[in-house]
């Protein structure tokens, strides 16, 4: 099976085989991105009968992997392109993202920008440049808390008081109503391995044909609902005298130009693209189904349930776990024991699956609110006869993730977190998505995911997941030891403090 990877491994040396090459100056501007007008679908050399009726789909492993192939849907949409994401940051790999984006709006492609208002790290300034273009626009869900104007933004927070812990934790982008790439990758420097202190192992999936189709319908019903709100109305931006000024976006195209940050060889490397779908699906690593289902949360998740507890994604997930016979294997950044997910976990055990959980030690976790949940729990998790293993700081696996170009620089010294959200049921079925084992994302915010039926997905993610809990890569846990005391004493005393926290909230 090792062999049928070997299509990830020749685009990963593609996005990685400048070690030493010259990363540019300021003083050099970057050829600018092609402007091919090949579609997505012909540009792949895929049969436009093949969409209709399957799916493609393959992982995205590593960061550099990932933000490549996001640049090249871009660079060759031809009609449209939806964006809904939690959050969207302003570093470079968000200016590189937003620059990639108003080069596709120049076109004439219509671009929809769908993001959460609380965890919005791209200042308002940001928002109201892109949200100015003719072809763009800009929706904030359940505004009211950090992005416009103070005034309208207390108004917003007057009229969704009660749905404040109701964040949209979706993570998806669509080119032309054909290709999608979700997961759980926001868009920031340490999705993508390119952060100079911190970076997630983090796990996305492309797909291409059918399935599709679900995704746009989830993002429309987003877009249209109530919660959602045109920045505009929060912003008041149109009033602004820069607002149809022909160089406010200066900004970011000279930013996002700069080859110190993103080299003109990695800019290169965005055209390999199709030749890695290619050489994937030589060796097996890109395979189309018919049997996968995408999956998300309804906008105002839970408003129309008298418990207000549960929702799709939590609902078909313990119903897959109900159904496994032989194993489960989980991997959640954040793992804390709902009453439900702790019957149905218990209930498997009895029936002798086997469930092993890789999640974040205390050393790597970037959450101190949620891992003090998991730190109640883990006893209690232990007795009931789950596997547990917590990630380390110090992965080895992070040198096949991190991208040469920027951490050669650094003697490849980040600290590494976990960040992959996936489940292999019975090494048959795969889940991929936005859901972390926990309180919030079961009850609170919205969520999405991918269910794909089939072995040999669920065969080469395991491969993955296998190496991951590898004792280079995890602390085994159990109820003699755990790995906490490894992690300095000032995250030891931060995750004490956060325990005054109702578990439910986390």
């Amino acid at each position: 099976m090792r062999s049928c990877l070997s299509g990830l491994g020749l685009f990963i040396l593609l996005t990685s085989c400048s070690l030493h090459s010259p990363i540019g100056s300021k003083g050099n501007p970057p050829t600018p991105p092609t402007q091919d007008t090949t579609g997505i679908i012909e540009g792949l050399s895929i049969p436009e009968n093949k969409i209709k009726s399957e799916t493609g789909i393959i992982t995205l492993e590593n960061g550099g992997q990932s933000l490549l192939s996001r640049l090249w849907l871009f660079d060759h949409a031809q009609k449209t392109i939806d964006i809904q994401y939690y959050s969207f940051a302003k570093d470079i790999t968000g200016l590189i993202v937003a620059e990639r984006v108003l080069l596709a709006a120049d076109r004439g492609v219509k671009i929809r920008i769908l993001i959460d208002d609380a965890a919005s790290k791209m200042y308002s300034h940001g928002v109201q440049v892109l949200d100015s273009h003719d072809n763009i626009e800009v929706r904030i869900y359940n505004a009211g808390l950090m992005l416009g104007r103070p005034d309208r933004r207390i108004m917003m927070l007057f009229k969704n008081y009660n749905r404040i812990l109701r964040r949209m934790h979706n993570k998806t982008v669509t080119i032309d109503g054909k290709a999608s790439i979700m997961g759980g990758r926001n868009v920031a420097n340490r999705y993508f391995d390119y952060d100079h202190y911190y970076n997630f192992r983090d796990r996305d999936v492309l797909l291409i044909g059918k399935t599709v189709k679900q995704i746009t319908q989830s993002f429309d019903e987003f877009w249209n609902d109530s919660l959602t709100v045109v920045y505009t109305e929060i912003s008041g931006a149109p009033h602004k005298k820069w607002y149809n000024d022909a160089s406010r976006f200066d900004r970011i195209h000279k930013k996002a130009a700069n080859t110190k940050k993103f080299s003109q060889h990695m800019r290169e490397q965005v055209k390999e693209f199709p030749a890695y779908i290619k050489a994937a699906t030589k060796t097996g690593a890109f395979i189309w189904t018919d049997h996968i289902v995408f999956i998300s949360d309804k906008p105002g998740k839970n408003e129309d349930r008298k418990d207000r507890k549960g929702s799709a994604c939590s609902d078909s997930l313990m119903n897959l776990i109900r159904l496994a016979k032989e194993s489960v294997d989980i991997q959640s950044p954040y793992f804390i024991l709902t009453e439900e997910s702790k019957e149905v976990l218990t209930e498997a055990i009895q029936r002798g699956v086997r469930i092993r959980l890789l999640t974040n030690s205390l050393g790597s976790t970037d959450n101190f609110e949620a891992f003090s949940g998991y730190q109640k729990d883990r006893e209690e998790v232990l007795k009931m006869g789950i596997t547990i293993h917590e990630f380390k700081p110090d992965a080895k696996e992070r040198f096949k993730l991190m991208i040469p170009e920027v951490q050669s620089k650094l003697n490849y010294k980040p600290t590494y977190g976990f960040h992959s959200k996936t489940l292999v049921i019975d090494k048959r079925i795969t889940i991929i998505g936005s859901y972390n084992f926990d309180p919030r994302s079961a009850n609170y915010n919205s969520e999405c995911i991918t269910v794909i039926r089939s072995k040999e997905m669920a065969e080469q993610l395991l491969e993955f997941v296998e190496e991951e809990f590898l004792p280079e890569n995890s602390w085994s846990v159990s109820l003699d030891h755990n790995p906490d005391s490894k992690a300095s004493i000032i995250k030891r005393i931060k995750v004490t403090i956060k325990k005054v926290i109702p578990k439910k909230l986390l």
